[in-house]
Parts: structure tokens; C-alpha cells; sequence
């Protein structure tokens, strides 16, 4: 299950584990890039990243793609 809220600044995406193994995932896509966090119960604190758009949408493309490299071009406008 996912959420998915709009803000007039973010996109803010919580990824929940069905079968309530790990924590829920939070992405919050805003100007600055995309954060990705989750709770750690190893060290009792959130743990999180930040990506760039570029990679985010390279991400969201690489879990659709079949084995190998690939490069993403920007389209001209």
C-alpha cells in the first residue's frame, strides 16, 4: 500500500510493507531534489538520502528495464 499527497511545494509518497516487516518508506519530492527516509531501529533514528531528479527518474525507469546499461537523454524542447 502507498499514499500519495500534494503540497503546494512537495510531493510527499509513503510506501507501506504489506506484510509489516520494515517501516514505512517516505519520499518527499521537493525543488532542492527527492529525500528518501526510513525509520532505523538499529540506531533508533530516521535514516535518509537525497537524490537528484535526474536520478529519481533514472530510478523509476530502471525498475521497469530488462538487464544492461542505459543512458537517459534529456529531450530538446
Amino acid at each position: 500500500m502507498y499514499t500519495v499527497e500534494y503540497e503546494w511545494d512537495n510531493v510527499e509518497i509513503v510506501i507501506l510493507d504489506d506484510d509489516g516487516y520494515e517501516d514505512d518508506l517516505h519520499i518527499d519530492v521537493e525543488e532542492s531534489g527527492v529525500y528518501i527516509s526510513q525509520w532505523n531501529t538499529i540506531i533508533n533514528e530516521e535514516s535518509s538520502i537525497r537524490i537528484s531528479h535526474k536520478q529519481w527518474l533514472e530510478l523509476i525507469a530502471a525498475i521497469n528495464s530488462p538487464e544492461g546499461a542505459f543512458v537517459i537523454r534529456k529531450r530538446k524542447s
